[in-house]
Protein backbone atom coordinates (compact mmCIF):
# COMPACT_ATOMS: atom_id res chain seq x y z
CA UNK A 1 0.00 0.00 0.00
CA UNK A 2 1.11 3.47 -0.58
CA UNK A 3 2.26 5.31 2.99
CA UNK A 4 0.67 8.33 1.80
CA UNK A 5 -2.59 7.01 1.30
CA UNK A 6 -2.52 4.65 4.61
CA UNK A 7 -1.45 7.95 6.38
CA UNK A 8 -4.26 10.10 5.40
CA UNK A 9 -6.99 7.34 6.38
CA UNK A 10 -5.61 6.72 9.20
CA UNK A 11 -5.80 10.27 10.09
CA UNK A 12 -9.02 10.48 9.62
CA UNK A 13 -9.77 7.94 12.12
CA UNK A 14 -6.97 8.29 14.97
CA UNK A 15 -5.90 11.75 14.99
CA UNK A 16 -8.78 13.84 14.00
CA UNK A 17 -11.01 11.94 16.04
CA UNK A 18 -9.19 11.93 19.19
CA UNK A 19 -8.55 15.53 18.54
CA UNK A 20 -12.41 16.43 19.30
CA UNK A 21 -13.29 13.61 21.34
CA UNK A 22 -10.13 14.31 24.01
CA UNK A 23 -8.66 18.09 23.22
CA UNK A 24 -12.09 19.93 22.81
CA UNK A 25 -14.87 18.89 25.06
CA UNK A 26 -13.54 19.46 28.57
CA UNK A 27 -12.66 23.02 27.74
CA UNK A 28 -14.29 26.07 28.70
CA UNK A 29 -16.62 27.92 26.16
CA UNK A 30 -16.15 31.73 27.21
CA UNK A 31 -19.17 33.90 26.45
CA UNK A 32 -21.26 31.39 23.87
CA UNK A 33 -22.26 28.63 26.08
CA UNK A 34 -21.53 31.24 29.59
CA UNK A 35 -18.57 28.94 30.33
CA UNK A 36 -20.02 25.26 30.86
CA UNK A 37 -19.10 22.04 29.46
CA UNK A 38 -21.15 21.15 26.31
CA UNK A 39 -22.90 18.51 26.46
CA UNK A 40 -24.23 15.41 24.54
CA UNK A 41 -28.18 16.92 23.37
CA UNK A 42 -30.86 15.40 20.75
CA UNK A 43 -30.22 17.16 17.37
CA UNK A 44 -32.59 19.93 17.82
CA UNK A 45 -36.07 20.32 16.20
CA UNK A 46 -36.57 21.47 12.55
CA UNK A 47 -36.29 25.10 12.75
CA UNK A 48 -38.81 27.20 11.43
CA UNK A 49 -36.51 28.29 8.32
CA UNK A 50 -34.77 26.18 6.53
CA UNK A 51 -30.53 26.61 5.38
CA UNK A 52 -30.65 30.34 4.34
CA UNK A 53 -29.57 30.68 1.08
CA UNK A 54 -27.47 33.48 1.52
CA UNK A 55 -25.14 33.08 -1.92
CA UNK A 56 -25.98 32.53 -5.22
CA UNK A 57 -26.13 28.86 -6.21
CA UNK A 58 -24.52 27.56 -9.43
CA UNK A 59 -27.22 26.07 -12.07
CA UNK A 60 -24.70 24.11 -14.41
CA UNK A 61 -23.46 20.53 -13.50
CA UNK A 62 -19.99 21.94 -13.39
CA UNK A 63 -20.74 24.88 -11.00
CA UNK A 64 -22.40 22.44 -9.20
CA UNK A 65 -20.11 19.78 -9.09
CA UNK A 66 -16.82 22.58 -8.20
CA UNK A 67 -19.29 23.43 -4.87
CA UNK A 68 -19.18 20.25 -3.43
CA UNK A 69 -16.10 19.28 -4.32
CA UNK A 70 -14.74 22.91 -2.90
CA UNK A 71 -16.20 21.85 0.37
CA UNK A 72 -14.59 17.86 0.19
CA UNK A 73 -11.32 19.34 -0.68
CA UNK A 74 -11.66 21.55 2.82
CA UNK A 75 -12.92 19.15 4.88
CA UNK A 76 -9.86 16.57 4.11
CA UNK A 77 -7.79 20.29 4.34
CA UNK A 78 -9.48 20.44 7.89
CA UNK A 79 -8.91 17.18 9.13
CA UNK A 80 -5.21 17.09 7.93
CA UNK A 81 -4.61 20.36 9.84
CA UNK A 82 -6.17 18.87 12.95
CA UNK A 83 -4.37 15.73 12.76
CA UNK A 84 -0.59 17.83 12.21
CA UNK A 85 -1.33 20.20 14.85
CA UNK A 86 -2.29 17.16 17.26
CA UNK A 87 0.62 15.47 16.46
CA UNK A 88 2.67 18.76 17.41
CA UNK A 89 0.89 19.15 20.74
CA UNK A 90 1.79 15.61 21.44
CA UNK A 91 5.69 15.63 20.54
CA UNK A 92 6.30 18.82 22.63
CA UNK A 93 6.41 21.46 19.54
CA UNK A 94 3.44 23.69 20.40
CA UNK A 95 5.26 23.89 23.91
CA UNK A 96 3.15 24.37 26.98
CA UNK A 97 -1.16 23.95 25.86
CA UNK A 98 -3.44 25.20 28.87
CA UNK A 99 -6.32 23.28 29.31
CA UNK A 100 -8.77 25.35 28.78
CA UNK A 101 -8.15 27.00 25.45
CA UNK A 102 -9.51 25.73 22.45
CA UNK A 103 -8.59 24.11 18.98
CA UNK A 104 -9.67 24.72 15.84
CA UNK A 105 -8.38 25.09 11.80
CA UNK A 106 -8.74 27.48 9.77
CA UNK A 107 -7.83 28.40 6.17
CA UNK A 108 -6.55 31.97 5.80
CA UNK A 109 -5.07 32.92 2.39
CA UNK A 110 -5.45 29.07 1.01
CA UNK A 111 -2.85 28.07 4.12
CA UNK A 112 -4.16 26.21 6.87
CA UNK A 113 -3.56 26.92 10.30
CA UNK A 114 -3.89 25.17 13.69
CA UNK A 115 -4.94 27.11 16.05
CA UNK A 116 -5.14 27.34 20.23
CA UNK A 117 -7.07 30.12 21.43
CA UNK A 118 -8.74 31.02 24.69
CA UNK A 119 -12.25 32.15 23.89
CA UNK A 120 -13.50 35.39 25.12
CA UNK A 121 -16.72 37.80 26.09
CA UNK A 122 -15.09 40.53 23.95
CA UNK A 123 -14.41 41.18 20.28
CA UNK A 124 -12.40 39.76 18.56
CA UNK A 125 -13.84 36.67 20.30
CA UNK A 126 -10.53 34.82 20.64
CA UNK A 127 -6.96 35.28 22.46
CA UNK A 128 -4.55 33.76 20.39
CA UNK A 129 -1.73 31.57 22.02
CA UNK A 130 -0.31 29.37 19.37
CA UNK A 131 -0.46 28.48 15.65
CA UNK A 132 0.49 25.95 13.56
CA UNK A 133 0.88 26.70 10.14
CA UNK A 134 0.81 23.79 7.32
CA UNK A 135 3.58 25.38 5.18
CA UNK A 136 6.22 23.34 4.05
CA UNK A 137 5.35 21.42 1.00
CA UNK A 138 4.95 17.64 1.93
CA UNK A 139 4.81 14.30 0.49
CA UNK A 140 1.95 14.62 -2.03
CA UNK A 141 0.12 17.43 -3.95
CA UNK A 142 -2.43 18.04 -1.14
CA UNK A 143 -0.37 17.93 2.19
CA UNK A 144 1.88 20.28 3.78
CA UNK A 145 4.43 19.77 7.48
CA UNK A 146 4.03 22.63 9.56
CA UNK A 147 5.83 24.89 11.96
CA UNK A 148 5.20 27.11 14.66
CA UNK A 149 4.01 30.74 13.38
CA UNK A 150 3.16 34.14 14.93
CA UNK A 151 2.00 35.53 11.62
CA UNK A 152 -1.28 38.02 11.53
CA UNK A 153 -4.03 35.65 11.72
CA UNK A 154 -8.35 36.35 11.72
CA UNK A 155 -8.88 36.51 15.34
CA UNK A 156 -12.61 36.97 14.22
CA UNK A 157 -12.56 33.99 12.01
CA UNK A 158 -10.85 31.81 14.39
CA UNK A 159 -13.58 32.32 17.24
CA UNK A 160 -16.39 31.92 15.38
CA UNK A 161 -14.88 27.78 14.16
CA UNK A 162 -13.93 27.36 17.40
CA UNK A 163 -17.47 27.98 18.67
CA UNK A 164 -19.29 26.68 15.58
CA UNK A 165 -17.49 23.25 16.32
CA UNK A 166 -19.08 23.80 19.55
CA UNK A 167 -22.37 23.12 18.48
CA UNK A 168 -21.40 20.38 16.37
CA UNK A 169 -19.48 18.61 19.85
CA UNK A 170 -22.72 18.78 21.60
CA UNK A 171 -25.15 17.34 18.61
CA UNK A 172 -25.04 13.58 18.26
CA UNK A 173 -22.90 12.14 15.50
CA UNK A 174 -24.59 9.45 12.89
CA UNK A 175 -22.39 6.48 12.66
CA UNK A 176 -25.12 3.47 13.39
CA UNK A 177 -22.15 1.53 14.20
CA UNK A 178 -20.70 1.65 10.71
CA UNK A 179 -17.93 4.41 11.66
CA UNK A 180 -16.90 6.94 13.33
CA UNK A 181 -18.12 10.22 12.31
CA UNK A 182 -16.23 13.75 13.73
CA UNK A 183 -17.82 17.35 13.12
CA UNK A 184 -15.80 19.76 10.89
CA UNK A 185 -16.50 23.28 10.37
CA UNK A 186 -15.78 25.66 7.36
CA UNK A 187 -16.19 29.39 7.00
CA UNK A 188 -17.92 30.37 4.11
CA UNK A 189 -18.39 34.18 3.76
CA UNK A 190 -21.76 34.92 5.62
CA UNK A 191 -22.33 31.86 7.88
CA UNK A 192 -20.24 28.57 8.85
CA UNK A 193 -20.91 25.61 8.35
CA UNK A 194 -21.01 22.21 10.50
CA UNK A 195 -20.26 19.08 8.76
CA UNK A 196 -20.45 15.46 9.90
CA UNK A 197 -18.30 13.12 7.72
CA UNK A 198 -17.31 9.59 8.38
CA UNK A 199 -13.55 8.93 9.47
CA UNK A 200 -11.94 5.84 7.16
CA UNK A 201 -9.45 3.72 8.72
CA UNK A 202 -8.28 1.82 5.48
CA UNK A 203 -8.53 1.76 2.00
CA UNK A 204 -10.16 -2.11 2.98
CA UNK A 205 -13.18 -0.58 4.64
CA UNK A 206 -14.59 3.42 4.20
CA UNK A 207 -18.05 4.53 4.73
CA UNK A 208 -19.59 7.30 2.65
CA UNK A 209 -23.29 8.84 3.31
CA UNK A 210 -24.65 9.99 6.26
CA UNK A 211 -23.67 13.44 5.52
CA UNK A 212 -25.13 16.14 7.98
CA UNK A 213 -24.78 19.67 8.02
CA UNK A 214 -25.25 22.28 10.92
CA UNK A 215 -24.90 26.24 9.64
CA UNK A 216 -23.99 28.63 12.03
CA UNK A 217 -23.90 32.38 12.04
CA UNK A 218 -20.18 33.41 11.14
CA UNK A 219 -19.74 34.08 14.80
CA UNK A 220 -20.50 30.52 15.75
CA UNK A 221 -23.13 31.39 18.17
CA UNK A 222 -26.66 31.07 16.30
CA UNK A 223 -28.13 28.58 14.42
CA UNK A 224 -29.53 29.25 11.83
CA UNK A 225 -30.66 25.47 10.16
CA UNK A 226 -29.91 22.21 9.67
CA UNK A 227 -30.12 19.22 7.33
CA UNK A 228 -33.49 17.52 8.05
CA UNK A 229 -31.95 14.03 6.46
CA UNK A 230 -28.73 12.04 5.80
CA UNK A 231 -28.02 10.07 2.84
CA UNK A 232 -27.95 6.41 3.52
CA UNK A 233 -24.55 5.20 4.85
CA UNK A 234 -22.42 2.42 3.21
CA UNK A 235 -19.24 0.61 3.51
CA UNK A 236 -16.57 0.58 0.58
CA UNK A 237 -13.32 -0.66 -0.05
CA UNK A 238 -11.18 0.19 -2.71
CA UNK A 239 -8.95 -2.38 -4.61
CA UNK A 240 -5.08 -2.10 -3.78
CA UNK A 241 -3.11 -2.35 -6.54
CA UNK A 242 -5.49 -1.69 -9.28
CA UNK A 243 -5.55 1.19 -11.96
CA UNK A 244 -9.11 2.48 -11.80
CA UNK A 245 -11.42 2.62 -8.88
CA UNK A 246 -15.62 3.47 -9.85
CA UNK A 247 -17.46 4.36 -6.96
CA UNK A 248 -20.84 4.10 -7.97
CA UNK A 249 -22.64 7.56 -6.23
CA UNK A 250 -26.10 7.02 -4.58
CA UNK A 251 -26.67 10.60 -6.27
CA UNK A 252 -28.79 11.18 -9.15
CA UNK A 253 -26.25 14.36 -10.58
CA UNK A 254 -23.90 15.50 -7.92
CA UNK A 255 -22.25 13.03 -5.77
CA UNK A 256 -22.38 13.44 -2.11
CA UNK A 257 -19.80 14.88 -0.28
CA UNK A 258 -18.17 12.17 1.87
CA UNK A 259 -17.85 10.14 -2.08
CA UNK A 260 -15.71 13.06 -3.20
CA UNK A 261 -13.60 13.03 0.10
CA UNK A 262 -13.01 8.99 -0.74
CA UNK A 263 -12.32 9.82 -4.19
CA UNK A 264 -9.57 12.23 -3.29
CA UNK A 265 -8.05 9.62 -1.03
CA UNK A 266 -8.82 6.45 -3.31
CA UNK A 267 -6.33 8.69 -5.90
CA UNK A 268 -3.06 8.11 -4.13
CA UNK A 269 -4.37 4.23 -4.23
CA UNK A 270 -5.33 3.92 -7.85
CA UNK A 271 -4.42 6.02 -10.57
CA UNK A 272 -7.67 6.77 -11.91
CA UNK A 273 -11.17 7.03 -9.87
CA UNK A 274 -14.78 7.55 -11.50
CA UNK A 275 -17.47 8.56 -9.26
CA UNK A 276 -20.75 7.56 -10.95
CA UNK A 277 -23.84 9.53 -10.65
CA UNK A 278 -26.72 8.23 -12.45
CA UNK A 279 -26.48 11.06 -15.02
CA UNK A 280 -22.93 11.39 -15.25
CA UNK A 281 -19.40 10.26 -14.68
CA UNK A 282 -16.32 12.20 -12.99
CA UNK A 283 -13.20 10.95 -13.59
CA UNK A 284 -10.26 12.14 -11.34
CA UNK A 285 -6.53 11.34 -12.38
CA UNK A 286 -3.66 11.20 -10.30
CA UNK A 287 -1.66 12.46 -13.31
CA UNK A 288 -3.38 15.55 -13.82
CA UNK A 289 -5.47 16.19 -10.26
CA UNK A 290 -8.18 17.52 -11.88
CA UNK A 291 -11.64 16.25 -12.94
CA UNK A 292 -13.27 15.53 -16.16
CA UNK A 293 -17.08 15.02 -16.76
CA UNK A 294 -19.01 12.27 -19.45
CA UNK A 295 -22.83 12.62 -19.47
CA UNK A 296 -23.87 9.13 -19.28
Amino acid sequence: MIPAARRWFEALALSAACAVSSVLPAQATGGATGGAIPKSAAMPKPPAQALPDFTKVPTTFEGLFAERESRAVDVLGYLRCLEATVNALRAGTLGGVERGWSLTCIKQRNEWRGIFGELIDTPPGMRVKVQFALRTPGPTPKTRSGMVVRDPVDTVLASGTARALLRGLAAPAPGNGLGQFVPVTLAQKTFTEVWFVPSANSPERAVVGGDSLIQMSSDGVRELGHASSTPKMRVLSIPVGGTTYTLESSEVRIPLLTELMLAHLAIDVVREVRVRTREYDAILTRATRQWTFVKR
